[in-house]
């Protein structure tokens, strides 16, 4: 072994970049493996959290276009082993330009019983509750941005909060693209078009924008309420001064100032609470109670007018819609007592069946099995892989290079340690060893590299969502593969060193 270490140091420069080659290739496969397992670890650890056993969604639609009456939940909840089936909606809220690297904002729908509840931890405040339907909670990362880009008008916990103030902050230009004459226009102007905005571009129903009913003023206030909002040329709700002008000319007076006769918005918001999940695609959204986000997705219980021909005419035809749900999360569960995971299995395997079966209209589906859907999650680790091969197989041509070098230098020497009585094996072994350490130095040199790497992307490039600690799996199959690779490149430098005939290698020159 000192005879083998004596010959790796005697040329330090060669050393040091075969070692550094193979670090490369070893440091881009522990990079790249631990980059993809903690971003598909983060997506599949957020289907098992919100998505509990078993996800039932609209039988021809994807989920986030899916449509699902609430009137099923009754009829899920009597299917043997469904221990809890409630609503959720996850729907995206369009952008312009990226809120914190994506070209959406992501926002939940879900109720006190959602599974996604037991795996929040609060910073601040309270979580989602039925008891306050209007309470809104932030993810953490959602919140600092919102802190960061709307500055005093940022909402604060227990406060109301204002949609409209998100929308027109200055902070928030390029991300829902204001108009450039944006700093000329009267306040009225920029709320007409900021609510034309919410709901023609940014995918938000008319009625989140609109007031309470009549029959909510009249529960709150104890007393009639006053004619309804009348709406501008362009379908929008007037500004408060033609409002309460309009109404003096029906001798009714209102203030809309007062804090008990005033009409409300419909969505009478106040921030709830922050909170962290662990995963950053729920860390950067935002958190509605499932009334509330039915109203902004347009899945509450409403009727619409809309046109349609009938006996060749175009008429004005009233369309019911029903309350309804992205999706159905179903938790499976036994009067027994606690189920064991096979058992779980089973059993969700069990009521997926029976959903499918029973109604024709869903689609039911075990949330662990939603991943393996989507093709692209495989493409992510097959591209990782392949990048990894391809910076191992530089780093094998490397040693290869070195130890073929090595042999050829040395003919002499290993003429004379054949002479002397070192057996073919002995020399075939040493120039093995030689390469050998050379990858597995080489190997953990990469995965510090490759450590580092991962660091630098969470830090210099903004990639929260990593975990930031060392995959050791990851780290021992990089080393693995590195002594692979010095075993393979250095045997036929080995077999050619151990098949030289001692006369011609004394007079190599």
């Amino acid at each position: 072994m000192k005879f083998i270490l004596k010959n790796l140091f005697r040329r330090k420069l060669r050393t040091l970049f075969s070692v550094l080659g193979v670090g490369i290739g070893v440091s881009i496969m522990v990079a790249l493996f631990s980059i993809s397992d903690d971003l598909i670890g983060q997506i599949s650890q957020a289907f098992e959290t919100q998505r509990g056993d078993v996800v039932v969604m609209e039988s021809t639609a994807e989920e986030l276009e899916s449509d699902v009456p609430l009137y099923y939940e009754g009829e899920l909840k009597h299917i043997d082993g469904v221990q809890v089936a409630t609503p959720m909606i996850a729907a995206l809220l369009r952008t312009d330009a990226d809120f914190d690297d994506r070209p959406a904002i992501l926002y939940y729908g879900v109720r006190g019983d959602n599974p996604v509840l037991k795996h929040m931890k609060m910073r601040e405040g309270q979580p989602i509750s039925d008891d306050d339907p209007n309470g809104v909670v932030f993810g953490w990362r959602a919140w600092e941005i919102l802190q960061e880009k709307m500055g005093d008008k940022a909402p604060k916990v227990g406060q109301p909060l204002n949609l409209m103030d998100v929308v027109t902050s200055e902070g928030f230009k390029q991300v829902f693209d204001h108009p450039p004459n944006w700093d000329e226009m009267t306040d009225y102007a920029k709320k007409v078009w900021t609510l034309k905005r919410l709901v023609k571009d940014l995918g938000v129903h008319m009625d989140a924008i609109r007031e309470e009913t009549p029959e909510a003023y009249k529960l709150r206030t104890g007393r009639e309420p006053p004619p309804p909002r009348p709406n501008d040329m362009l379908g929008f709700p007037v500004e408060d001064d033609y409002y309460v002008q309009w109404l003096k000319q029906r001798g009714i007076d209102y203030d809309p100032e007062d804090p008990v006769y005033a009409w409300k918005m419909r969505l009478d918001l106040t921030t709830r609470g922050v909170c962290e999940t662990g995963i950053m695609l729920q860390d950067t959204a935002v958190w509605f109670h499932i009334d509330v986000a039915q109203v902004i997705k347009g899945k509450h219980e409403h009727d619409e007018v809309v046109r349609q021909k009938i006996d060749g005419k175009w008429k004005d035809v009233t369309v019911h819609y029903p309350s309804s749900c992205t999706m159905m999360v179903i938790e499976v569960g036994s009067t027994e007592g606690e189920l064991t995971e096979a058992q779980r299995e089973e059993l969700s395997a069990q009521v997926v069946n029976d959903v499918n079966q029973k109604l024709d209209s869903l689609r039911a589906i075990k949330s662990a099995d939603i991943l393996r859907r989507h093709k692209e999650v495989d493409f992510f680790k097959q591209f990782g892989l392949v990048i990894s091969l391809i910076a191992a197989l530089a780093g094998a041509v490397g040693i290869l290079n070195t130890m073929t070098l090595t042999v050829y230098e040395r003919t002499r020497e290993i003429g004379l340690l054949l002479a002397v009585g070192w057996s073919r094996t002995r020399v075939l072994t040493s120039v093995l060893v030689e390469g050998l350490l050379l990858s597995l130095i080489g190997g953990l040199v990469g995965v510090a590299f490759g450590y580092a790497e991962v660091q630098a992307a969470r830090h210099w490039f903004s990639m929260d969502a990593l975990s930031g600690t060392l995959n050791l799996t990851r780290s021992w199959q990089a080393v693995g593969l590195a002594f692979a690779i010095g075993f393979l490149a250095s045997l036929y430098p080995a077999i050619r060193a151990s098949m030289l005939q001692p006369i011609d290698a004394l007079r190599h020159e």
